[in-house]
């Protein structure tokens, strides 16, 4: 016997959301630099576990084919004779920013290299991925006052995955930035390429623990 009123087939019950419920706000993090003073952290000195590559085309590469390292000029005789804008526009190719490439380039290295970790795949679980830019500008956070930031952060496997999303005020800031400081930040690069050569050799990728 059913109970007076019920109606067959009735296996579900929802309650209608008030109309007036506000979305949850975002979480935050405390920026007062008098909550973070006191002694400093211990850090484990950072060592290698390998390396990747990205060419000209952003194509990835699992080895260290474009690693560079630190070649500065002769400090005899005259100075070096830099040409900053060589090579701008005419043989510049831009990174298509569109392109979010977030964590992709760092997680296919896991995955080649998940069973070689020190530990074995078991290794990743408490770690933390993300980039090392990314994690200077967390650590700055209390003393920048300029720009935000929004980081996506998942969980999977006990592995926390912290990935940068642009913000609309970068955005806006990025779409209008004006073809000098577009030719300034070229230049930077073309510094960087000048000061550096590329490696030899490429057994810098080894692993050498965590």
């Amino acid at each position: 016997m059913e109970p007076r009123g019920t109606k067959r087939g009735a296996g579900k019950i929802e309650a209608a959301e008030p109309q007036n419920k506000l979305p949850r706000p975002a979480p935050s993090l405390p920026t007062d630099p008098a909550l973070y003073s006191g002694s400093f952290p211990f850090y484990r000195r950072p060592s290698q576990l390998g390396c990747f590559s990205l060419d000209a085309q952003r194509q990835y590469h699992g080895d260290a084919r474009a690693l560079r390292y630190y070649s500065p000029p002769p400090t005899n005789g005259q100075g070096p004779n830099f040409d900053l804008r060589d090579g701008y526009p005419d043989r510049y190719q831009p990174r298509d920013e569109e392109v979010r490439e977030h964590l992709d380039h760092l997680l296919r290295w896991l995955l080649e290299h998940r069973g070689q970790l020190e530990g074995g795949p078991g290794w990743l679980a408490g770690a933390i991925v993300t980039w090392r830019g990314h994690l200077t500008k967390l650590l700055t956070t209390p003393y920048e006052r300029q720009e935000g930031w929004q980081l996506a952060a998942s969980r999977f496997q006990g592995t926390l995955y912290l990935s940068e999303v642009e913000t609309l005020a970068a955005q806006a800031q990025r779409l209008a930035r004006p073809p000098l400081l577009r030719e300034l930040m070229y230049m930077g690069y073309k510094f960087e390429q000048y000061m550096c050569a590329a490696a030899w050799e490429t057994t810098l990728c080894s692993s050498q623990g965590r």
